[in-house]
């Protein structure tokens, strides 16, 4: 995983890019934009992302960039755990997943988190508070209920390896 900083008229520019093997740039960005685009409404998901954003610039002082930078060390995991079927028998078995896989993961436990919520709040507020959370690493947070489980699959079913070949 590679991060880019962008030098353009004398001014340091960060933009987050992950370079995968294929030297195509992922923005993480356009990914968690895309997640949120419902019957083709990329405007109204902008917004709700732009709303967030600023809500926690606000409440730490860091930049869009930056809070995309931290989300994604916070809840950055290595290896997630899939069924395979062996025998007529279904094991767990954990794999390592590469950068596209992690990016899709966070994306997912975050919008996933967003659903469990209940509380009549807005889509950029119940984002806001849980990337917040997700800071302050709070155990109340979903997103880190999700990365725990996923971690704990695989430490628990780490005798199940040989299986992936």
């Amino acid at each position: 995983m590679n991060f880019y900083l962008i030098k353009s008229n004398n001014f340091l520019k960060k933009k987050l890019f992950i370079e995968t093997k294929k030297n195509n740039y992922i923005n993480f960005y356009e990914k968690f934009l895309g997640f949120l685009i419902k019957k083709g409404k990329k405007l109204n998901s902008k917004k709700i992302l732009e709303n967030a954003f600023s809500k926690i610039s606000k409440k730490t002082g860091f930049s869009k960039k930056q809070i995309l930078i931290l989300l994604f060390r916070n809840l950055n995991c290595f290896v997630e755990t899939r069924k395979i079927l062996i025998k007529r028998r279904i094991h767990l078995v954990p794999f390592s997943i590469k950068i596209r896989r992690r990016l899709y993961l966070i994306v997912k436990w975050l919008i996933k988190a967003i659903d469990y919520n209940k509380k009549k709040l807005s889509t950029s507020d119940k984002l806001s508070n849980e990337i917040l959370a997700v800071f302050k690493k709070l155990s109340g947070s979903k997103v880190l209920n999700f990365r725990k489980l996923n971690n704990q699959q695989s430490v628990s079913n780490r005798s199940n390896i040989h299986f992936r070949w």
